[in-house]
């Protein structure tokens, strides 16, 4: 069967290579100059830094099977927290807000509905939340899984012994309320890194694919549209022959040629500074390790810190809301905070863009459509998922199936 996959981030990549194992004849576009998506390694100043916390699952590891081009960790992280607080929180084991005083949640005929809806659920703590969670968008129209890579969608309560009656006898009070890991009686997760970086690991996915018989293309932008009920795939004017589409890009185009339906919750507007911590400093955690912000005083979202190289490095994403040397003054305050101390090298400053957020309606789409997207041929990139092993588990899944169908057909 001919298989295209259309994007060459991690997932398209995964994809791709899945195809071919399976003895397909696939064929990977990607609009950019080179493989690898948002995992893409920051180069500046002549040394590689993390585009942010990035890091893989066991899931995926396995499907590579490079034990030697990993690093496993336990994966590690704490959050800052000033949002009505009497004085700045820091803690370890949690990447939720941790608030002062005792949980008073409201009745709200929803948490599963808009972001603005489940936030008003945090009753007196509503307001300061609302207030910091809106350089995100418009909170109304998001839907409250977005709330997820915001680590929002529940808050930890440290001066309330009463966290753990509440869950148990509320469902409500389970969903929108955080027990750190190791209280629970859970060790942190493991995690992998690629050794020397991800700008590596994308030349050894790029040869093994190769190997395989992959053709790739990059520069290589895709128009989908109908003829009849066939989905026909065309980049700069030729025609992409496929028996199954992989869609691993923006889903805008491909929603509007199939179904006429415009997705317009609007990205992200961020900033990624990136730079190297000072080579004696004393690290109050172990390596690597992140935590959230949550404060409305300050552009900083999350602060990243890890070994690269033999160099210490840190990554942090910043809200776009302020030029580029009060957001470095920012994260400096922070990284004391953090108990970094002072003296770190600022090496570069990135505008980024982060397309995360969706409408309830359009997450509705993205599972309702499924179904129709599959008669089609296409295999959905699993858009509405914040986890990049759950994308992949649910492309592979479909993938399979699809391909299997159709054999079934050819051969029936």
């Amino acid at each position: 069967m001919k298989v295209a996959v259309i994007g060459g981030g991690f997932t398209g990549c995964m994809a791709a290579l899945h195809g071919a194992q399976e003895g397909h004849e696939v064929t990977l576009l990607e609009t950019g100059e080179r493989l690898g998506g948002v995992l893409r390694d920051v180069e500046a100043a002549g040394g590689l830094y993390f585009n942010g916390c990035q890091y893989l699952r066991e899931g995926s590891v396995n499907r590579l099977g490079w034990s030697d081009a990993f690093i496993e960790f336990s994966h590690e992280y704490g959050s800052v927290t000033a949002l009505g607080n009497g004085q700045i929180r820091v803690v370890n084991d949690c990447a939720q807000p941790s608030l002062d005083g005792k949980v008073y949640l409201s009745d709200v005929s929803s948490i599963e509905g808009s972001a603005l809806q489940r936030l008003h659920a945090y009753g007196a703590h509503a307001p300061g939340l609302i207030n910091w969670a809106r350089s995100f968008g418009d909170l109304e129209h998001l839907d409250w899984r977005c709330l997820i890579p915001m680590q929002l969608s529940r808050l930890h309560f440290p001066d309330d012994p009463e966290i753990p009656k509440w869950k148990m006898e509320s469902q409500c009070a389970n969903e929108l309320l955080a027990i750190p890991r190791r209280q629970r009686g859970q060790m942190a997760e493991k995690a992998w890194l690629p050794r020397k970086g991800y700008k590596e690991f994308f030349v050894r996915m790029e040869q093994a694919m190769l190997d395989l018989g992959v053709t790739i293309r990059l520069q290589s932008p895709v128009k989908p549209s109908l003829e009849g009920d066939q989905l026909i795939l065309s980049s700069r004017s030729d025609q992409i022959p496929a028996d199954a589409v992989v869609w691993t890009a923006n889903p805008q185009p491909l929603f509007s040629r199939l179904f006429g339906t415009r997705l317009d919750t609007p990205p992200i507007p961020m900033k990624l500074l990136v730079g190297d911590l000072r080579k004696d400093a004393q690290l109050p955690v172990s390596l690597p390790y992140y935590w959230q912000v949550f404060d409305s005083s300050s552009c900083v979202v999350r602060l990243y810190i890890y070994e690269l190289g033999g160099v210490l490095k840190f990554s942090a994403e910043t809200f776009d809301s302020v030029d580029s040397a009060a957001a470095w003054r920012d994260l400096q305050r922070v990284m004391q905070l953090c108990g970094l101390g002072q003296g770190h090298q600022l090496v570069s400053v990135s505008k980024q863009t982060r397309y995360v957020n969706f409408s309830p309606e359009e997450h509705q789409a993205f599972e309702t459509l499924t179904p129709e997207m599959l008669a089609h041929g296409v295999v959905p990139g699993g858009w509405q998922y914040y986890g990049r092993e759950e994308k992949v588990t649910s492309i592979l899944s479909s993938l399979d199936e699809l391909l299997q169908a159709q054999t079934e057909v050819t051969y029936a």
